[in-house]
């Protein structure tokens, strides 16, 4: 470390050749020292060694101050002051604001992302998604997401109740329909009315038919159908799974066991004594809940849904609810039949 006054005296040749020494070596050393060179000129290197690592400066064009240039770290040098890009830095003092340079211009670009064309940078559409269940009775208002494109919708409708007949048993109820259907975002509006539909009332008291399910729905654009009610008035018919279209009516015809992709299942029906329906399978649609007629232990399981609710089981005495979404309720021929497990709608957005 050097400094000198950057002066050769007029002298003998000892302190001539001193002087010139010194500043020789304030040259080469950089001015280096913990303090600033008292005599200073334009453009005077100085290396600033009060801190550690050290500081690199120069003189202003002026002589009035020094700019630091940056600092001397061994483990990476660190630039002072502020980099244009095109000088390898982003021209900004702090770190959001060099990313916001650096990248292509984020205004009127809200929800986007960052892609590449393979060539270039620029902002697109984030593709994100969402899924929301509604599985509590009632009327909802989904509101449509920035950004999103498709939106993809699960209805299901809610259960029938089963039936009650108090000599010859109770219909199951009808297992609900279940409507899946993919809508392009700009179709819809930024909201939309949601309904989910109640599970019918299972029959208590006297002999009757148990309720039908409630309708789900996504505004205008899908409907799960409710399931029938069981029958409770003794014609031992079956009542028929909703369909896409509609809830179905009742048939003097067993249920189909083969299992419908969007129907609800049959409920089963009273029949002979002791050989009572099963309720029919479902696979999106609900299961169909049991039927039942005498001898009093007996009973039957409601049919199964792979992606809907399961069917409520009947009995002679208390016959058990229909799972959520949309599976019948259990018929009873003595107590209270079941009720059918209420509706859904899930909406997936992309």
């Amino acid at each position: 470390m050097a400094q000198s006054d950057q002066v050769v005296q007029n002298a003998t040749f000892p302190t001539v050749r001193a002087d010139i020494n010194d500043n020789l070596a304030a040259l080469y050393s950089q001015s280096s020292g913990p303090s600033a060179p008292t005599t200073t000129v334009a453009f005077q290197p100085w290396v600033d060694t009060s801190s550690s690592p050290p500081v690199w400066k120069i003189r202003n064009s002026a002589n009035t101050a020094w700019i630091t240039v940056g600092v001397l770290d061994p483990a990476g040098f660190e630039s002072g002051g502020v980099t244009p890009i095109a000088n390898g830095g982003t021209g900004q003092i702090t770190a959001a604001a060099a990313i916001a340079a650096l990248l292509p211009s984020q205004g009127g670009n809200a929800n986007k992302a960052l892609i590449t064309t393979g060539t270039s940078l620029l902002w697109g559409n984030a593709i994100s998604s969402t899924f929301t269940k509604y599985e509590t009775t009632g009327t909802f208002t989904w509101t449509k997401p920035a950004g999103v494109t498709t939106v993809i919708v699960f209805c299901w409708g809610g259960g029938g109740g089963g039936g009650k007949h108090s000599t010859q048993g109770g219909g199951g109820g009808a297992g609900a329909s279940c409507v899946i259907t993919a809508l392009a975002a700009a179709d819809l509006g930024s909201s939309e009315t949601i309904t989910v539909g109640a599970g019918g009332a299972g029959k208590t008291g006297g002999d009757g038919s148990g309720g039908n399910g409630g309708n789900s729905s996504f505004g205008s654009y899908a409907t799960g159908y409710g399931g029938l009610g069981g029958t409770g008035n003794g014609s031992q018919t079956t009542s028929r799974g909703s369909t896409v279209y509609g809830i179905s009516d009742t048939t003097p015809t067993p249920p189909v066991s083969a299992a419908n992709i969007f129907e609800g299942g049959d409920g089963g029906r009273s029949i002979d004594a002791g050989t009572s329906g099963q309720g029919a399978k479902g696979i999106f649609g609900g299961g169909g809940g049991g039927g039942v007629y005498g001898p009093s232990a007996f009973s039957q399981p409601g049919g199964i849904s792979v992606f809907g609710g399961n069917g409520g089981a009947s009995a002679f005495t208390q016959a058990t609810d229909g799972a959520q979404p949309g599976g019948g309720g259990g018929a009873t021929e003595d107590t209270n039949a079941g009720n059918g497990g209420d509706g859904a709608v899930w909406v997936i957005t992309l």
